[in-house]
């Protein structure tokens, strides 16, 4: 049901979305969306929900959808009887970040903490979202300005929600990347769950030298260090046992460790899985079998 009032000519609609008005009118007359209203002079006139609308269903078009699947997507969407699932959540804010929106971004999250559990939200909203969009990026669908946006967006709002984490208690663990690496938002997923299951938690964010690692692991007594790789390289290219004698105890995780845990192993460190909601309890684990805790 339409909760806003039709404002826009279909030429405005035109310039807004990048949708022609004979397309517009097409989509009118074969799926029966989008449904204008009408001046008292017969033009037609969308609302915000329509631009909005448009502008998702261009988005899966581009995904490779047809545009009678698009428009049956959505309007399913307007069908679904209680709070929007986090794939739906996840979606919009897809939008929102992709036309530099990101106050209706911000509503999305916002939306989204109020539905559903801080866990979804990360792991089932924000996650996707950003993979998807690196995957445009990298198809050549999204710009490198687009997906870097997103990804500043993204990363403000994990690390907003890690400083409201307490976390002061359980052993003092460092999470970084391996060097070379600059993507951080897995190594700062896994930061936030850590401090959340109660760990103390020292964020270091991505592409830390060994070397400072392993100096600050000891000034500040932590049992482990925690780093991420998503390149195959960042492992590749370090020397055997390498990540031995960081901390007492070291662990690597993200895509380039899960396709080889072999090379994990080879240079001293453990791979735990890369689920965060399941890390905690394997670290905590891991550090009493080592008598770390």
């Amino acid at each position: 049901m339409r909760s806003d009032m039709g404002v826009y000519t279909i030429a405005e609609v035109e310039e807004r979305t990048g949708l022609s008005s004979a397309l517009l009118r097409q989509w009118e007359r074969r799926y029966g969306f989008p449904r204008p209203e009408r001046s008292p002079g017969g033009h037609r006139l969308y609302s915000q929900t329509d631009l909005e609308a448009l502008r998702q269903i261009k988005q899966w078009i581009a995904e490779g959808i047809t545009p009678a699947q698009a428009v049956k997507r959505y309007l399913e969407g307007l069908t679904q009887e209680g709070p929007r699932p986090p794939e739906a959540l996840s979606r919009a804010l897809e939008e929102t970040l992709l036309r530099a929106d990101t106050e209706a971004a911000d509503r999305v999250l916002s939306e989204a903490y109020r539905l559903h559990p801080l866990e979804t939200v990360v792991l089932e909203v924000m996650a996707p979202c950003l993979r998807r969009i690196g995957d445009g990026w990298h198809l050549g669908r999204v710009s490198t300005a687009q997906e870097h946006l997103a990804s500043t967006y993204l990363r403000g709002a994990l690390q907003g929600l890690l400083s409201l984490m307490g976390g002061v208690l359980g052993p003092v663990v460092v999470v970084s990347t391996l060097p070379g690496e600059q993507h951080e938002i897995g190594s700062l997923i896994t930061a936030l769950f850590l401090r959340r299951a109660g760990y103390t938690v020292h964020y270091l964010g991505p592409n830390t030298p060994l070397a400072d690692l392993q100096s600050f692991a000891e000034r500040t007594g932590a049992k482990a260090i925690v780093l991420s790789a998503s390149q195959p390289v960042s492992l590749e290219s370090l020397p055997h046992q390498a990540l031995r004698h960081l901390a007492p105890l070291v662990v690597v995780g993200g895509r380039a460790a899960a396709h080889n845990p072999q090379l994990v192993e080879r240079l001293g460190a453990r791979y735990l899985g890369n689920d965060p909601r399941e890390l905690a309890e394997s670290l905590s684990v891991a550090l009493k079998e080592a008598g770390l805790w």
